[in-house]
């Protein structure tokens, strides 16, 4: 539990840390203007659609990487090889991907006029995405060295780095926007200056450090070819599909909520935000149990597979629980932060927002339970059926109880129908991870017997073969 623990602290703050970033963006949009928030955060949903896509199937090469570790232990020369080419498979794969997507952000402006989106707040948004598109070379490529480090276990420089980051982001996305007048603009290129500096600082400290330095990707080029990516999509596409499917049904959720009127819509918000603040710390530790799942995969040791596995599932329970039981003990504490005095609405907000919470708390351990189970099995390479399991519990079963409960609740029933979902999609991922770790503990059962029949086959052999040489002398 220590090790699983170690791992997943500088990994849960690097996450929260992503989420400040977030928060700081917003806060100097509002600084520029009520219109410039709405810009800017179309433009950051556009944007977070697309690099979803590049950035879920380049993430899963943690995971190879991690299988490649677990070998190196037993075999360094294979094992290393087979790190390598990992590396540069998510590296090139990085590559490929923005180069494949960056033509879209020049499509934009046609796109979202054609969603019948405001045109004065397409103006901006396009803006904001123009400059903003330049960040996703090095934020691939960071994923990719970050994917590296952790799987070796050095999570603290994946903390280091997401911190440095931020402290890079805030003041050149300032002095662009305000103090060089950039507005929206300036942001995203503030944003992607940051990136840019963060990817060769850190990658100039991964590859000087004699762990690391013989992987060095400018080294060895006949590796980078086009076959090297098959594993790493073998795995990253149906978890990519898996990702925008989860990030569709919340955005059909926020459609529905909207039905409701202007204050269900910002209720749903605030609920997302507390939602996301559980989702973090349950990745963070999901990340960190699959990364130690991959080790001990390629180490072929089931049993160390299955305690970590276990582990995983119990912390991501315990702490969404904790959460939960907060938000549903102490709904006042949201009420006194997002209360505005003076508007309107803020009293029907407040009136409405505790019995909305408590739905929202009940989804805290059943996201935990699909996104720990779902990132354990791709920590043992099993991805498709995951895959169509996500698309049942999230599409056949979540999005029809919400539009259902809805018309009975409310709101309330629109997050009781994502909860369904949810739940539905974490028991059957919970099915099939135990099934999974019971066929990988036969297959090693089968290796050992097999194994020791041989040797005992060889045995008898070499004692026949000793036989035979008494005899004949």
């Amino acid at each position: 539990m220590k090790k699983l623990i170690s791992l997943a602290v500088p990994l849960i703050i690097s996450q929260l840390v992503a989420q400040l970033l977030v928060f700081t963006d917003v806060w100097m949009m509002a600084q520029l203007s009520i219109l410039a928030i709405a810009g800017g955060g179309l433009g950051a949903a556009v944007y977070s659609i697309v690099f979803t896509v590049a950035g879920s199937t380049v993430g899963c090469v943690a995971n190879l990487i991690a299988i490649a570790y677990g070998k190196r232990l037993k075999d360094t020369q294979k094992g290393d090889a087979e790190v390598s080419i990992s590396l540069k498979s998510g590296l090139l794969l990085s590559v490929i991907l923005t180069v494949t997507l960056l033509p879209i952000f020049y499509w934009m402006d046609g796109l979202l006029l054609k969603a019948n989106q405001d045109p004065e707040t397409v103006v901006l948004a396009v803006d904001y995405l123009d400059a903003l598109k330049w960040a996703m070379l090095p934020t691939l490529v960071l994923l990719v060295l970050r994917s590296l480090v952790s799987a070796f276990g050095d999570t603290r420089s994946v903390m280091v780095m997401s911190i440095v980051t931020v402290i890079l982001n805030v003041p050149l996305s300032y002095l662009m926007a305000f103090k060089l007048e950039m507005g929206l603009a300036g942001l995203g290129y503030g944003t992607a200056l940051a990136a840019f500096i963060v990817m060769f600082g850190y990658g100039y400290w991964v590859f000087t450090r004699n762990k690391y330095c013989h992987y060095n990707p400018f080294t060895n080029w006949h590796e980078y070819r086009l076959g090297i990516l098959v594993p790493l999509m073998a795995i990253g596409v149906p978890i990519m599909i898996a990702t925008l499917m989860e990030h569709a049904l919340f955005s059909t959720a926020a459609l529905l909520a909207g039905t409701l009127g202007a204050v269900s819509l910002a209720i749903h918000q605030i609920a997302m935000q507390c939602l996301n603040l559980s989702w973090n710390v349950a990745f963070g530790l999901s990340q960190a149990a699959s990364i130690l799942v991959s080790q001990h995969v390629g180490q072929q040791e089931p049993v160390m597979v299955k305690r970590y596995a276990k582990q995983g599932l119990l912390l991501v329970t315990v702490t969404s629980a904790v959460f939960g039981a907060f938000l549903i003990a102490k709904p006042e504490f949201l009420t006194f932060v997002f209360n505005v005095e003076g508007d309107a609405l803020a009293q029907e907000l407040v009136a409405a927002l505790p019995s909305v919470m408590i739905m929202v708390a009940a989804c805290f351990v059943v996201d935990a339970w699909q996104l720990s189970a779902i990132s354990i099995l791709r920590g043992m390479k099993v991805v498709k059926a995951p895959t169509v399991t996500t698309a049942i519990g999230y599409w056949l079963i979540g999005l029809p109880s919400a539009w259902v409960l809805m018309n009975l609740f409310g709101l309330e029933g629109v997050w009781g129908g994502l909860a369904v979902g949810l739940a539905a999609t974490g028991l059957m991922l919970l099915f099939i991870l135990l099934r999974e770790l019971r066929k990988l503990e036969g297959r090693h059962v089968q290796s050992h017997e097999a194994l020791s029949n041989e040797e005992l086959s060889n045995k008898n052999l070499s004692t026949k073969e000793h036989g035979a040489a008494v005899i004949s002398s």
